[in-house]
């Protein structure tokens, strides 16, 4: 009996024992499951599984996650040339124009950068152009090629640059729309245009104030003469008369009165419009020497430096540093003629940053008529941007050039080298407004002339200038020369030029 009993008190206290114990924890799974795909997304699930009748919400996450295409870098080249160092901004402002179009490129979402190498050449004129034929003719051409605009002929017959009619059109409204009208000339032929203005100048004749003072000449009378020459009051001979006496009163030596430019160049032509000259027929454009201008072009130069001796014998040749060291001190020249560029490069190079000088001691005006009754004039040769042919991606070249054709970009080159504007917004730029010199020369522009667009001029002008370095050399007599000109154009040329 008693052994019963402590087997049921056992029994209840083991009861007891289980009745008191908790219930158990339910058991939580976490699975991740990672699945990666050909496309490159990651897809990440979690899921959390409750083993009891306790039911949690099953969360999903997915990530994508897009991998970005490779930049692709390309690589233009762009070759410049100036005559002076104020004139790099031509070389600068395609650099500036490539760093913006890579932010337009950027902001656009595309993977395609450019990369430019941009060269600045102060070297010759002939140098440079024969490198560039070489290069293309071996397709090796920059993609970008800076020139005078009367390369825009010959290289466009010969292949080496392409029209941009197309491209000038995608971006007239917000860029070339602003080009100064008249400047369009200076690139069309053929009915195309080739390139995009990038400068342009006048060539005015320049006078010392500082001698006109020592001779006597009173401040109305010096302020007054770029007026007289405006109406035609005071001629080229007026010019070489006033030099003449100077010279006999001891204002300056003999062969002062008067410097020409001292090499070959576009400038004497003006010279040439001055008596009444003509280059290219507007609706043949075939060249054009009119011979009784022709004449009186030659017979100038010969009385300079022969018959008035305000031109040294022998100036043909002097050296430009020579040259510039002379004229820019406005104490040893009366007259002579330059380009708008030059009072940049005398301010800068010739007399340490002293514009003040300038003004006190020079005055400029246009080129004089050569005789009453004709007009006076100057000569606009604009540089310009053209698109080679060798280029593998004209579009991107392209759209250098128009970034570079701004008014802040264009201002900048203006206000630093000498340059008239190009846009007509360029004119309302604080920084053009602020150039006393670009603002008083603005006006030549109405009285400018182009050199002609024609594959035959290289020829045409190597003969005329042949004909007047030897009469101002003396080896030839203006008759002779006329002649000259005359059979050497025929022979070369033939019905290519229109005798007037």
């Amino acid at each position: 009996m008693k052994r019963w009993m402590l087997l049921v008190t056992v029994l209840i206290i083991a009861s007891l024992l289980l009745v008191a114990c908790p219930k158990p924890t339910p058991e939580k799974i976490v699975e991740t499951v990672v699945v990666t795909k050909e496309v490159e997304k990651v897809v990440t699930k979690e899921v959390e599984k409750v083993v009891t009748k306790e039911v949690e919400k099953v969360v999903t996450k997915v990530v994508e996650v897009e991998k970005k295409p490779e930049l692709q870098v390309v690589k233009l080249t762009a070759w410049t040339i100036g005559p002076d160092e104020p004139s790099f901004y031509r070389r600068d402002n395609l650099i500036d124009a490539a760093k913006r179009l890579n932010k337009d490129l950027e902001a656009l979402g595309s993977n395609v950068r450019v990369e430019l190498e941009a060269t600045f050449d102060t070297g010759s004129w002939g140098d440079y152009k024969q490198k560039f034929i070489l290069a293309a003719q071996a397709g090796k051409a920059p993609d970008i090629i800076l020139s005078g605009h009367e390369d825009v002929a010959p290289w466009g017959d010969a292949g080496y640059i392409i029209p941009l009619d197309d491209y000038i059109q995608e971006y007239w409204e917000s860029t070339y729309q602003d080009i100064i009208p008249a400047l369009w000339r200076s690139v069309e032929y053929k009915g195309h245009k080739w390139g995009i203005p990038q400068d342009t100048e006048a060539r005015p004749m320049y006078f010392s104030k500082l001698l006109l003072r020592k001779w006597g000449w009173s401040e109305d009378e010096i302020n007054a003469l770029p007026e007289k020459v405006k109406a035609g009051d005071f001629t080229l001979y007026d010019m070489l008369e006033t030099a003449k006496k100077a010279q006999d009163d001891g204002i300056v030596e003999q062969g002062h009165g008067y410097w020409t430019r001292p090499k070959k160049g576009g400038d004497f032509y003006e010279f040439y419009f001055a008596f009444g000259g003509q280059m290219q027929d507007p609706e043949t454009g075939k060249l054009v020497v009119v011979k009784d201008a022709l004449r009186k072009w030659l017979q100038f130069h010969y009385d300079t430096v022969f018959t008035y001796k305000t031109t040294p014998e022998g100036f043909i040749g002097t050296d430009w540093k020579i040259w510039h060291e002379t004229v820019s001190h406005a104490d040893k020249v009366l007259f002579w003629n330059g380009g708008t560029w030059h009072w940049a490069e005398w301010t800068q190079k010739y007399l340490d940053g002293n514009e003040d000088y300038l003004w006190e001691n020079v005055g400029f005006m246009l080129i004089p008529a050569g005789e009453k009754g004709l007009k006076p004039t100057t000569l606009s040769h604009p540089l310009v941007y053209m698109v080679t042919k060798n280029s593998k991606h004209p579009d991107l070249a392209f759209r250098i050039i128009t970034l570079a054709t701004t008014p802040d970009l264009n201002a900048r080159h203006a206000t630093n080298s000498g340059h008239l504007a190009i846009l007509q917004s360029e004119f309302n730029h604080p920084a053009y407004k602020a150039n006393k010199f670009l603002q008083q020369a603005a006006y030549m522009v109405e009285y400018t002339n182009f050199q002609p667009n024609s594959p035959d001029y290289g020829e045409y002008d190597r003969i005329m200038w042949q004909a007047l370095s030897a009469v101002m050399a003396g080896d030839m007599s203006v008759d002779d020369a006329v002649a000259f000109v005359e059979d050497e154009m025929q022979n070369s040329l033939g019905d290519k030029v229109i005798f007037k």
